[in-house]
């Protein structure tokens, strides 16, 4: 009885059509935008990193290295998101 159940949603998966993604008319503006914003943040979280990684040579010497590490790795996460951000879009689509 399951595996014939099983069998039929199975069927029923690999009759799903897969349309291919067709970018709108009209949006070339707004990818753009994103691109820029994508490219800004992409930037920043760089900069972040940079600046924390800074703090955290400077601040090695007076004990206060938990702050610094904490934005290295916010900085870190930031970076890893903005670039996959359209992949983990690509999924939910």
């Amino acid at each position: 009885m399951i595996t014939n159940a099983l069998t039929a949603l199975s069927h029923a998966v690999v009759a799903l059509p897969n349309p291919t993604p067709e970018q709108p008319p009209g949006t070339d503006g707004i990818l753009t935008v994103l691109n820029w914003i994508s490219w800004i943040v992409i930037v920043a979280g760089l900069a972040g990193f940079l600046i924390s990684a800074g703090t955290l040579a400077f601040a090695a010497f007076t004990g206060r290295e938990v702050n610094s590490f904490k934005g290295i790795v916010l900085a870190i996460i930031v970076c890893v998101l903005a670039s996959a951000a359209g992949v983990i879009v690509q999924v939910f689509i």
